[in-house]
């Protein structure tokens, strides 16, 4: 009898563990929320509606929001499981595993009381087991990690699933904000999608301009970001294009300097404002000009004005659709030429342009070109310059094909 006892003890512990790890491994087990921290920058909304929070990721939400670091450090991750089960252990142990072969350590963790058999499972803010290359630009999309449990200290493990974020890494920390410069969601992704791997200025300011020249400028959620989608777009500012995705000259400059700063590349005198010079011809001011292409007929006004012989007239100056010019009369005509972003013939008709100057060479991101010098703007991309005036309710409007006739004057600021 004394020889059974033992036996009979054993047998209950083994039936008892045998019975409780079956339960603890074939449990409903879910993830509810994944958030990071540990220097994760912030993320502004392009709609304005302010910046992303934690947590990053929640259980049925149809967006997971982004997150960014600078290159040099480690990502840190919490999280809140569930268990479901009738019988739960007092703790567990948690892991995870994610992109660039990173690792989120064994925890142990508490298994919480509940009133109901669905019992919280709280892991810790952790660090990565490495850093982010210091130095170098990086972009997952995804950024995943496949989480794991163990109800039997780590001997087997169960997966119980895996979470994915947008994450950005920056090559050096982006600079400070401005009224102007915000690092918006589009900021980033534009950025650290082109300049992957990038670590070198000259190597990031490339890499993110070729964004811009196949005339497809995309936000990150691969929408189009139209320039003069229609013809007297508003929007004048890097925040109403992203909101609104159709915007002016001045809102692509701002866009590729914005992707340049949020990567910490520093260049001052980077915004630059042209306009006519300003001669006279005609007793009036030259103030507008023609970006290519504008066809010009027979010209009606020689005899009132023989260097600006061109006349087009208009009280409105786009039609209803906002997609043509309206001119009531017109000896030059707006012809397919120069395409912009997303948008086949844009607005050509300006007395402003803006664009960005790095290192000498000048960034036109509206059009997805560069020019080595201010006169080879004038050069290549104008079909002519043009003054006007208002009387009784209509424009008049003269041209000159003649690029010599006047010359573009250039205000250089930082952005």
């Amino acid at each position: 009898m004394q020889k059974i006892i033992p036996f009979l003890v054993l047998f209950i512990l083994l039936f008892s563990f045998k019975l409780y790890s079956q339960d603890f491994s074939y449990s409903n087990v879910s993830i509810t929320s994944v958030s990071f921290s540990g220097g994760n920058k912030t993320i502004r909304k392009d709609d304005g509606t302010g910046s992303y929070t934690a947590p990053q990721w929640l259980s049925g939400s149809t967006t997971k929001s982004p997150v960014a670091y600078v290159s040099g450090v480690a990502p840190v991750v919490s999280a809140v499981l569930t268990i479901t089960c009738d019988s739960v252990p007092d703790s567990v142990l948690v892991r995870g595993q994610a992109s660039d072969l990173i690792q989120f350590p064994s925890v142990r963790v508490a298994v919480a009381s509940s009133a109901t058999t669905t019992h919280d499972i709280i892991y810790p803010a952790t660090s990565g087991s490495h850093v982010f290359t210091a130095g170098i630009v990086r972009f997952f999309k995804p950024f995943s990690v496949i989480w794991e449990i163990s109800f039997d200290n780590g001997i087997t493990w169960r997966t119980v699933g895996t979470t994915e974020n947008t994450l950005y890494v920056t090559r050096s920390a982006p600079q400070t904000e401005t009224s102007e410069f915000k690092w918006f969601h589009t900021v980033y992704d534009l950025s650290c999608r082109n300049a992957e791997n990038k670590n070198l200025d000259a190597d990031i300011v490339s890499s993110v301009w070729s964004e811009f020249t196949d005339h497809v400028v995309l936000n990150y959620n691969g929408d189009s970001l139209f320039y003069y989608k229609i013809m007297n777009s508003p929007n004048v500012t890097l925040s109403t294009l992203l909101k609104y995705k159709d915007a002016e000259c001045y809102t692509f400059a701002q866009l590729f300097l914005a992707a340049i700063k949020i990567q910490g590349v520093v260049r001052t005198n980077n915004y630059v404002y042209i306009t006519p010079v300003g001669n006279t011809v005609c007793g009036y001011t030259v103030n507008r000009f023609l970006v290519k292409t504008w066809t010009f007929g027979t010209p009606s006004a020689a005899a009132t004005c023989t260097d600006f012989p061109y006349k087009n007239t208009y009280t409105t100056l786009f039609n209803a659709q906002y997609n043509a010019y309206n001119f009531i009369t017109a000896d030059v005509t707006d012809s397919v030429g120069i395409p912009g972003s997303c948008t086949a013939n844009p607005s050509s008709y300006f007395n402003n342009h803006q664009i960005a100057k790095i290192d000498g060479v000048y960034y036109d991101a509206c059009y997805g070109v560069t020019f080595p010098a201010l006169s080879a703007i004038k050069a290549s991309a104008i079909s002519g310059w043009s003054f006007r005036f208002l009387n009784g309710g209509t424009y008049s409007c003269y041209f000159s094909p003649d690029i010599s006739k006047s010359d573009f004057s250039e205000s250089i600021s930082t952005y």
